[in-house]
């Protein structure tokens, strides 16, 4: 119970260091442009004056937030530890009697709350906006969207951590968070993405592609008690899980796969990319790949913590 004190005490002063700083404001506004932006651009493009619908602004706001909230959130983590570590302020903390596992877990609990409730109103009212125009059809999908753009927000976040808990400054966190965010949004979003689609069956050949000679050839039903019949459609190999689980190895990619699968109007599309492979199993690869991506660099930040040099 003492332990949990000092980490709320921490966190406490986190939220309130955030609420008077510069980098929130403009943290909001960042937030507020990637939630409403689809929204407004949409309509703008058809050349009118108005509000999209749900189902409108998920493709853009999928391809928003992949790009821009996995870079704010490095660059957010980056400075959490990497500004006071630069400036000395961090070390009277530790001269009360507060471990550095409480000022970590502290830290980060504060960091996150502050940017998740940043968050939530950004998004919270572009949705209400949607709503009173347009209705609340598929407000299910960009929920779902909205739920990863929080995970990938977060993941992104605890890998800035790590960069920042190096104790180099600002300067070299910030550097290291700009090279991340291009590793992880082009270059190892785009080779996954390869992948998958060179794992992707080919299409099914379309009725009346070989003219006459297609409906001139007999066909023979396959019986319903045929034992053999189940078993020829299972063969192949197991594209779809394979497929899943390549995705689940970039953060950008995941919070793709966890929007189609979580989506209703999306969902078809994930089906035709990795069929077979979007039931439980794909779940547990979804839920499986963001507690890695969540856990691990806290873990790995954490180890980086214990060690660096505060004098």
């Amino acid at each position: 119970m003492v332990a949990i004190g000092k980490v709320l005490l921490v966190a406490r002063r986190e939220i309130q260091l955030l609420s008077r700083s510069r980098a929130t404001l403009g943290a909001a506004v960042l937030l507020g442009a990637v939630a409403w932006l689809p929204v407004i651009l949409l309509p703008l493009h058809r050349g009118s004056l108005g509000i999209a619908s749900f189902t409108e602004v998920l493709p853009l706001q999928i391809a928003l937030e992949a790009v821009i909230l996995a870079l704010l959130a490095l660059l957010a983590g980056a400075e959490l530890f990497a500004g006071e570590l630069e400036d000395g302020s961090l070390a009277p903390i530790l001269t009360l009697p507060i471990s550095r596992r409480a000022c970590f877990a502290g830290k980060c609990l504060g960091r996150a709350t502050t940017l998740g409730a940043v968050y939530f109103a950004a998004f919270a009212s572009a949705g209400l906006a949607v709503v009173m125009t347009q209705g609340d059809t598929g407000w299910k999908g960009w929920a779902a969207v909205g739920g990863a753009g929080l995970l990938i927000s977060l993941s992104a976040g605890a890998i800035g951590a790590v960069l920042g808990c190096a104790g180099r400054g600002r300067v070299r966190a910030f550097g290291a968070a700009l090279v991340t965010w291009i590793v992880l949004v082009f270059a190892l979003d785009a080779l996954l993405l390869t992948l998958v689609v060179a794992l992707a069956p080919p299409p099914p050949v379309s009725i009346g592609e070989h003219g006459h000679s297609e409906i001139a050839t007999p066909r023979t039903a396959t019986p319903i008690h045929d034992p053999h019949a189940h078993e020829v459609e299972a063969e192949g190999p197991p594209s779809g899980s394979l497929s899943g689980q390549l995705m689940a190895l970039s953060p950008v990619s995941l919070f793709r796969l966890t929007c189609l699968a979580a989506s209703p109007e999306l969902r078809p599309r994930l089906a035709l990319a990795i069929p077979g492979g979007t039931g439980a199993g794909l779940w547990t690869t979804v839920i499986a790949g963001w507690l890695i991506w969540l856990l691990a660099p806290l873990a790995v930040g954490f180890r980086r913590f214990l060690r660096v040099n505060l004098s």
